[in-house]
């Protein structure tokens, strides 16, 4: 698969971190897991501006714009987004569901 030799491929990738940039690097012309060889100098540029900028908002500006382009372009063609069940005691309150696994404000209710 790494050849690029193919016509189509399922393959997955679950991100390392909560944030998009874990699923939208992986597209970039050089990133390894870019197995299809997609290229596109637009959503390069877009990705590594996200990375520079200290500016959180701009941030995500540019990281929608890349997932935009990634989609229209259809340099990969999503099928599935997995979930998770969880399964809590009524008692156990503030828990926030995210990739990040926090857990400052959980707290057991008497």
């Amino acid at each position: 698969m790494d050849s690029g030799n193919f016509e189509a491929t399922i393959s997955g990738w679950n991100a390392d971190f909560a944030d998009p940039i874990s699923f939208l690097d992986c597209m970039t012309s050089t990133n390894g897991y870019n197995s299809g060889k997609w290229t596109n100098k637009t959503y390069d540029k877009l990705v590594a501006e996200s990375k520079t900028t200290s500016d959180s908002s701009q941030r995500m500006k540019l990281l929608e714009k890349a997932e935009n382009t990634l989609l229209v372009d259809q340099g990969i063609t999503p099928l599935i987004q997995t979930g998770s069940a969880w399964m809590l005691k009524s008692k156990v309150k503030g828990l926030i569901y995210n990739g990040s696994y926090y857990f400052e404000h959980v707290y057991i209710e008497k």
